[in-house]
C-alpha cells in the first residue's frame, strides 16, 4: 500500500512540475514631475513660487513648500529614496516635466535644456547600471506646451544638451528625433514604447487640427502591429494620459479628435498592451479602457508627482512628494502590484527630519488579490456617496499622496472621480456625469455588455483541447511511473528563476 502511495505521490509531483509555471517577477521604478526650480529659496515668497521678494524674508522648508515647486534638495532626496528602497530595478521609467511652473519670460531654451540635464545626470548617478527610459513632459519645451508638428532641432538638443543620449541607444535616439517617441526591447523580450502625448495636448496651439502630429499615431499602430505579429507584449508609457482630470470637471487633457484616436488604438491593441503608466496630473489615480461591449480590458496607472506644488486650478490642491515601485511579470509585462512611497512635507515643515516611507501597497491598500481591469472596475463601483465608504476614503487620501488626510467629497465629487476613471471618451464621460445613474448601484449601469454566445466551432475546439490535455496528462503520468526511481521534482521546471529582492524593507 505504501509503495502505491509513493508512486501516486511521485506522479502528482511530476505532473505538478510540468503544469506549474512560476511567474518571473521583476521591478521597475516610475518617477514623474520633478519640476525642479533652481530659483527656490528658503527665504522666498510662497505666493511667488518661493522666489525672493522685496523687503521680506520668509521661512520655507529646505525640502519645499506646498505653494512651490521642488528645490534641488527634494530632487536628490527622491532619487536617494528610490536607490534606498530598491537599488537594482530592471529599469526606471521617467515620465517627464522637469521644468518649473514659472512664466515663459523667466526661462529660455538653454535654461530648459540645463534644467532637464541636471535631473538626467542625477538620475544616472543614482542608477549607474540601470537603464532609464525618459519621456518629455508638457513643460519640457520652450515655450511650455508648444510642441511642434514634426521634426525639429529641439529633440536633438534634448538628446545632447540634456544628456539623453546617455540614456537612449543610437537607434532609439534616431526614432526620438522624429517626434519625441521611441521603442526599445528589454532583455526579457518585452517591448517598451515611450510616447510624446504632449503633441496631443489641448493646450498646444501648434498641433491643433493637424491630423496626426509628428506621425505618432501611424508609427504607434505600426509598432503595435509588429509586436502582435512577433507575439510580444508592450508596456506603454508617456506623460499625459487620455481622458479627463478626476479633480476638475470637464477638463479633457487631449484635443477631442486626438483623444478618440488614442483610445481607439488602446482598444484595438488591448491584447498587445500589457501595462500603461503616466504622470502629469500630480495626483494618484488610474483609468480603465473598455472594449466595444463596455467591459474593462486595460488599466492606465497614473503616478503622483515629486513636486508638491499647489495646482493653479481651483479646488485641486497640493500633494506630498511621491515615487512609485512596480512589481511586474517579466514574461507578459502585466503589473502585479505596486508600492507608493512618499515624503510627508507637513512633518518636515513642522521641524521633523525628512523620512521617505511607504504610503501604501496597492493590493493590500485596496483589498485586492490582483490588479486586473475587472477587479479595478469593481473597486470603482464600490465608491459610495451614502456614507463614508472606507475604500473610497482611502482612494481620496492616496489621491493627494496623504497631503489631505481628511478629504471631503460630496456626491458631485464622487461622480467626477468615478466618471473620469471609468470613461475615457467625451460621450461616455458626459453621459456618466449628467445622467441619473449613481455610482453605488452598478447593477443599473448603462454599460452592461450584451450577452455573447460562443460559436459552435469554438465548442469543438475547446473539447479537442481538453482531450489533448487529458492525453498529455496520461502520457506524462506513465513516463513518471516508469522513471520514478530517478525522479527529480524540478526537472521540467524550465521557467524557474531567481526573484528580485523583496522591495519592502
Amino acid at each position: 500500500m505504501a509503495h502505491h502511495l509513493n508512486k501516486l505521490a511521485t506522479v502528482l509531483l511530476c505532473v505538478q512540475s510540468v503544469f506549474s509555471f512560476e511567474v518571473k517577477k521583476g521591478y521597475f521604478w516610475q518617477v514623474t514631475d520633478f519640476h525642479y526650480d533652481a530659483n527656490y529659496s528658503t527665504h522666498g515668497n510662497p505666493l511667488n513660487m518661493c522666489h525672493q521678494g522685496q523687503g521680506q524674508s520668509y521661512r520655507n522648508s529646505r525640502y519645499g513648500n506646498y505653494h512651490c515647486d521642488a528645490p534641488w534638495l527634494l530632487i536628490e532626496s527622491a532619487i536617494d529614496a528610490m536607490v534606498k528602497f530598491h537599488p537594482f530595478p530592471d529599469f526606471v521609467i521617467w515620465t517627464g516635466d522637469s521644468v518649473p511652473h514659472v512664466k515663459n519670460s523667466d526661462l529660455d531654451p538653454m535654461k530648459v535644456y540645463e534644467n532637464i540635464g541636471n535631473v538626467t545626470l542625477r538620475l544616472r548617478e543614482g542608477f549607474p547600471n540601470t537603464t532609464i527610459y525618459p519621456v518629455l513632459g508638457n513643460h519640457d519645451e520652450y515655450p511650455a506646451d508648444h510642441f511642434p508638428n514634426g521634426t525639429t532641432n529641439y529633440y536633438q538638443d534634448i538628446l545632447y544638451k540634456s544628456h539623453w543620449h546617455t540614456l537612449l541607444e543610437n537607434s532609439t535616439a534616431n526614432d526620438f528625433q522624429t517626434g519625441g517617441y521611441y521603442q526599445v526591447h528589454t532583455k526579457t523580450g518585452l517591448v517598451l514604447i515611450g510616447l510624446n502625448t504632449n503633441l496631443l495636448y489641448s493646450q498646444d496651439p501648434l498641433t491643433k487640427g493637424t491630423g496626426d502630429p509628428a506621425g505618432q499615431f501611424k508609427w504607434l499602430r505600426w509598432k503595435l502591429l509588429e509586436a502582435r505579429s512577433l507575439n510580444k507584449k508592450v508596456i506603454l508609457f508617456s506623460h499625459i494620459a487620455p481622458g479627463y482630470f478626476e479633480k476638475y470637471q470637464d477638463m479633457m487633457w487631449f484635443y477631442d479628435d486626438y483623444n478618440k484616436e488614442y483610445v481607439k488604438i488602446l482598444q484595438t491593441f488591448n491584447d498587445v498592451i500589457a501595462s500603461q503608466v503616466y504622470g502629469h496630473e500630480h495626483t494618484d489615480s488610474f483609468r480603465l479602457v473598455k472594449d466595444s461591449f463596455g467591459e474593462p480590458v486595460d488599466i492606465l496607472f497614473l503616478s503622483p508627482a515629486v513636486t508638491p506644488w499647489n495646482s493653479s486650478l481651483a479646488g485641486v490642491g497640493a500633494n506630498n512628494p511621491g515615487i512609485r515601485l512596480y512589481e511586474y511579470n517579466q514574461d507578459n509585462g502585466e503589473v502585479i502590484n505596486y508600492w507608493q512611497y512618499f515624503l510627508n512635507l507637513s512633518s518636515i515643515i513642522a521641524g521633523n527630519p525628512p523620512i521617505w516611507e511607504l504610503e501604501y501597497e496597492a493590493k493590500e491598500g485596496y483589498n485586492l488579490t490582483r490588479l486586473q481591469p475587472l477587479a479595478m472596475m469593481e473597486l470603482v463601483k464600490a465608491f459610495s456617496t451614502e456614507k463614508f465608504n472606507e475604500i473610497y476614503m482611502k482612494y481620496l487620501t492616496f489621491n493627494s499622496v496623504s497631503q489631505d488626510i481628511r478629504p471631503s467629497c460630496d456626491e458631485s465629487c464622487v461622480k467626477q472621480h468615478f466618471c473620469a476613471i471609468s470613461e475615457l471618451e467625451k460621450s461616455g464621460y458626459q453621459s456618466c456625469l449628467h445622467d441619473d445613474v449613481t455610482t453605488h448601484h452598478p447593477r443599473h449601469s448603462t454599460h452592461m455588455p450584451p450577452s455573447k454566445n460562443v460559436p459552435k466551432y469554438m465548442e469543438y475546439i475547446i473539447i479537442c483541447l481538453g482531450a489533448l490535455v487529458l492525453i498529455l496528462f496520461i502520457v506524462i503520468a506513465l513516463l513518471c511511473l516508469k522513471k520514478h526511481h530517478r525522479f527529480i521534482p524540478n526537472r521540467y521546471s524550465r521557467f524557474n528563476s531567481n526573484l528580485a529582492s523583496n522591495p519592502i524593507n
